[in-house]
């Protein structure tokens, strides 16, 4: 029997989409909250459904067939369309109640944590969706409602407030600077990072510990050795900053920015996110 296309649903779509954004399949399935064999599943079932395979079975995880890559962005066209919806209910909105949600880099996720902490306590009714990770959704396209980013300048088609410039140094607790030197570096993963670059040029000395960056604070202020940190961070334990340092992290200056789509910037759920964002980097005020 042939298969009827009226049939064809975004349910039965999303998980190609998904994939086809991601990349892989574990971050597909993070992001659509269900379980890798669930997602696995969904998309057998699909394939059953159509008679056609969407993924390539002997291939690297996440490669899509020619119709499963059609049928992403028939997915993706979907997606845009209904986020183009709903998207102008939200501008419409007046209460400060249900959901928003925020993407952004796991370097800021210690600014990010106060600051949903204060909000939600202030805020009863609103509940806040994170997401974490270089590949986040995109408030340009109306897939998160506020982004915070490290970037240069705010994109085209976002409205864009600049919070602060974030400075890095090197610092460590005083009693780690009273033994022999020894470094906390970032994960291999982030290597391709300036603050990695700058590792391997200058943090000359013995290894303590190598670690992601949400790790990092962490083990630099409980003593484990010297770290590359952006100051406020570094403030906030009471760290010491090693001055012989301080020049040659001059240039890994970031500029942070909390963005949001135009059409969202009356937005009551929107504004009190940004504002909580900015409160964390001593900004106040629209």
């Amino acid at each position: 029997m042939a298969f009827d296309v009226a049939t064809l649903t975004w349910d039965d779509v999303r998980f190609l989409e998904a994939l086809q954004r991601a990349g892989r399949v574990n971050a597909a399935a993070r992001a659509e909250r269900v379980s890798v064999s669930t997602f696995y599943r969904r998309i057998a079932e699909l394939e059953k459904h159509t008679g056609q395979p969407c993924l390539v079975r002997s291939a690297h995880e996440g490669a899509l067939t020619e119709f499963g890559q059609s049928l992403a962005q028939v997915g993706s066209r979907m997606r845009s369309g209904l986020v183009e919806v709903f998207g102008a209910l939200r501008e419409r909105e007046t209460t400060l109640e249900g959901e928003v949600s925020l993407t952004t880099v796991e370097a800021l996720l210690p600014f990010v944590e106060p600051a949903l902490v204060k909000l939600t306590q202030q805020q009863p009714g609103l509940h806040v969706v994170l997401h974490l990770g270089d590949r986040g959704p995109s408030v340009r396209r109306r897939e998160v409602d506020v982004a915070l980013a490290v970037m240069k300048r705010a994109p085209e088609g976002c409205l864009g407030r600049r919070l602060v410039a974030l400075e890095s140094g090197v610092f460590a607790t005083r009693a780690a600077l009273q033994r022999p030197r020894r470094w906390v570096l970032r994960s291999l993963n982030e290597a391709d990072s300036p603050e990695s670059a700058w590792e391997r040029e200058h943090a000359k000395g013995a290894l303590a510990v190598r670690a992601p960056f949400h790790a990092l604070v962490s083990l630099c202020a409980a003593g484990a050795g010297l770290a590359l940190l952006p100051s406020l961070l570094a403030q906030r334990h009471a760290l010491v900053e090693v001055p012989e340092f301080r020049a040659s992290a001059a240039h890994l200056t970031r500029p942070v920015w909390c963005l949001t789509h135009t059409g969202l910037k009356r937005s009551p759920r929107v504004v009190a996110l940004s504002a909580a964002l900015a409160s964390v980097f001593g900004v106040r005020g629209s």
